[in-house]
């Protein structure tokens, strides 16, 4: 009963990490298309809200619980699907706070836009950018994340299937 308590916050988790990372990305990129600084200042600060309060602790709850079923189910953090997610897994996450920043950073220059009264300038654009591609990689993990939970292989495996 504990494996499965565990396996089902897992899932939980997951989505909430997918699910809250992919709503925020979304929605900051729909907002910085608009290019009014009102939008994507209240956009951004609702982002950064997110991603700290909720996207941020489900990281941390697929960590503990993956482990914990790793535990359970006697398998060695070794065993090839396992190491491959853990590896991808920590390189998403190291991308994590970079998008923190970042994400903060676009607020800030939105709201300074707002408070004088001016347009955004080329600085938001190439601060958006580096944002934007370090979601692109992060989201790409996760996806090959979640096909590695599903299917218990690794992507050499699957292209070994595939050739």
């Amino acid at each position: 009963m504990l494996y499965l308590c565990l396996k089902y916050l897992h899932i939980i988790a997951a989505i909430f990490l997918f699910g809250f990372g992919m709503g925020s990305y979304l929605y900051l990129i729909a907002a910085s298309r608009t290019a009014n600084p009102q939008v994507i200042a209240h956009v951004a600060r609702m982002v950064v809200r997110f991603d700290t309060w909720i996207t941020t602790p489900a990281g941390f709850i697929q960590i503990i619980t993956g482990y914990a079923l790793i535990k359970l189910a006697g398998l060695p953090l070794s065993t090839d699907w396992v190491l491959t997610a853990l590896i991808i897994f920590l390189c998403v996450g190291s991308l994590w706070l970079p998008v923190l920043v970042l994400q903060k950073r676009l607020c800030r220059m939105a709201s300074s836009a707002v408070a004088t009264g001016e347009a955004l300038d080329d600085g938001y654009a190439s601060v958006y950018r580096q944002w934007f591609w370090l979601g692109v990689a992060g989201f790409a993990g996760m996806f090959v994340i979640v096909l590695i939970m599903v299917t218990k292989m690794t992507p050499a495996q699957w292209l070994g299937l595939l050739l």
